[in-house]
């Protein structure tokens, strides 16, 4: 085949789904209607089938082997169907909900208990002594290298002093020597002005949300301002950003329109993680020790407990939270990087050292009706420009995250919560999985073409499930829909003829979402 031939046909395929691009704005994209969904949900007749129906079905494995020559893509499936001992799945109308204060405090009270709290923010921002040291000295070592080159290289020091007149810097030797000097007597008086360690009781904080805005309007400095830096792209948001008086934890929740909605959590021994940044997405678990071999341990620091341990730890802190309806839908164990900031006692030195922390990582879906929302059809995500201004939004999964190890919790995350508004549809009605695994066939191989006509593609699959998932219309990042979807979970392997591998394109996950009602491919930047 031509290359011109497989890029048309590649790009026949992608006008076949429902969008096909990570900007919403293609042209190729086909819109999606909510409301036909909800329609063919509450349809009923011979070719529909609902949870029940699911539950006594003979087939309960999908198997296939299937190849399209074209797209250079092989497709191999051995797969339990996993499907929800339940007699009904719904539709659900859903938002996103902003964290309130009453949150914030109950997480704080799980995870912290009543330890005093410093800002965050301020701490940050205070440089002690230790940490000026190195530029001080740096300062001095160069003014005597200079002088030293500009005595032994005349040419040199004419250079030199010919761009400094240019630069407006100086018009002489003398000139150009005073101005190091200059820049060292400034050093010296930001360092005797420098505390010497940080006193973290000396910025008290009471554990309460702010509104960006506000705290942008009431900061001096808008172009270093941190407020001005972090804020700028959520000014609608919210922010709490502490960290224990013994700098061992830190506790850190941001609202945004725009980067959604995220509490974060951290402690160890040694000092504190300092998360924060926009919302930070959970990665696959199988990525999660990446980087941490040859890492120092923390001394003490180990992970003997037992699974059931783990999840009774976890599943106390849902209940003092108030998150009882979830349930958990992933777990590993593994050793994980992570870089803590460690202010010294003695001299205010910054150690910012990297550990390899052992744990058991628990990750917690909600559930409606015991089955989980585990949206397998990814996360949402936009880009572009508004008003000369780049633009990004992002809606992600709804999950709670620990990390557990024989000290107790040592990381807590909860993305993106939502709150369901409305029953759309009670007992929803859904295609035969006959007809899911005919559309899978068929569009595999097109979602799984590389562009690159040298390039070809296995994909494996080992597990099938059906469960729930969000779906929105294509602008919309605050209301969607909780859908039944079949998930086509396994490997995806491209490489080509002579050995080259795409490694960026390899992955082990979710190959496929199915919406369960009409049979639609969902795409994860897209959300529907």
């Amino acid at each position: 085949m031509t290359n011109y031939k497989r890029f048309a046909a590649i790009l026949a395929a992608a006008l076949l789904l429902t969008g096909c691009a990570q900007n919403p704005e293609s042209s190729v994209i086909v819109r999606k209607d909510m409301e036909n969904v909800i329609r063919e949900a509450q349809e009923t007749g011979e070719q529909k089938v609902d949870a029940a129906q699911l539950q006594t079905a003979g087939a309960r494995r999908y198997t296939a082997d299937f190849e399209n020559e074209s797209f250079r893509v092989r497709v191999h499936a051995d797969a339990e169907l996993d499907v929800p001992e339940t007699d009904r799945l719904s539709l659900l109308r859903v938002k996103q909900r902003r964290f309130t204060q009453a949150d914030c405090d109950n997480v704080r009270a799980a995870l912290m208990g009543d330890v005093p709290l410093c800002d965050a923010v301020q701490v940050n921002q205070i440089v002690p002594r230790a940490r000026l040291e190195e530029g001080l000295s740096g300062a001095r070592q160069n003014l005597v290298q200079e002088q030293q080159k500009f005595a032994d290289d005349p040419a040199y020091a004419e250079a030199m002093l010919q761009a400094a007149k240019e630069n407006g810097i100086a018009d002489s030797a003398e000139a150009y020597f005073a101005e190091m000097q200059q820049e060292i007597n400034d050093l010296q008086a930001e360092y005797e002005a420098a505390p010497v360690t940080v006193d973290y009781s000396a910025y008290p904080h009471d554990g309460k949300l702010v509104h960006n805005a506000d705290m942008i309007a009431q900061e001096q400095d808008a172009q270093h301002g941190f407020w001005h830096s972090y804020c700028r792209d959520m000014p609608d948001g919210d922010t709490l950003w502490v960290i224990s008086q013994d700098a061992k934890s830190l506790l850190h929740v941001q609202n945004s329109d725009n980067y959604s909605n995220t509490v974060m959590f951290s402690r160890s021994p040694a000092g504190y993680c300092n998360l924060g940044s926009y919302l930070i997405e959970l990665p696959p678990l199988d990525t999660l020790s990446e980087g941490a071999a040859n890492l120092d341990v923390i001394e003490g620091e180990t992970c003997t407990l037992s699974l059931a341990d783990a999840q009774a730890q976890a599943e106390t802190v849902l209940r003092a939270i108030g998150a009882e309806d979830f349930v958990c839908c992933a777990e590993t164990e593994c050793s994980y990087p992570e870089m803590l900031q460690v202010l010294a006692s003695t001299n205010g030195a910054e150690d910012s050292h990297s550990y390899a922390r052992p744990c058991r990582v628990l990750r917690y879906c909600r559930a409606v009706g015991g089955v989980p929302i585990e949206q397998n059809s990814g996360t949402k995500a936009a880009e572009g420009s508004e008003r000369d201004a780049y633009k990004q939004k992002y809606w992600p999964a709804e999950m709670i995250e620990f990390r557990i190890n024989d000290s107790g919790i040592i990381r807590f995350q909860w993305n993106a919560p939502l709150e369901i508004t409305e029953k759309v549809v009670d007992n929803a009605a859904m295609k035969p999985f006959a007809e899911i695994a005919d559309i899978f066939s068929s569009m595999m191989p097109m979602t799984a073409a590389n562009s690159v006509p040298e390039a070809r593609t296995a994909v494996t699959i080992d597990r099938v499930t059906l469960n729930y998932s969000r779906i929105s219309e294509k602008d919309s990042f605050d209301t969607g829909l909780i859908v039944p979807i079949w998930a086509f979970i396994g490997k995806r392997y491209t490489d080509t003829d002579d050995g080259y591998v795409f490694d960026k394109e390899n992955f082990t996950g979710v190959q496929m979402a199915l919406n369960a009602i009409d049979g639609s491919v969902i795409v994860a930047d897209l959300g529907y």
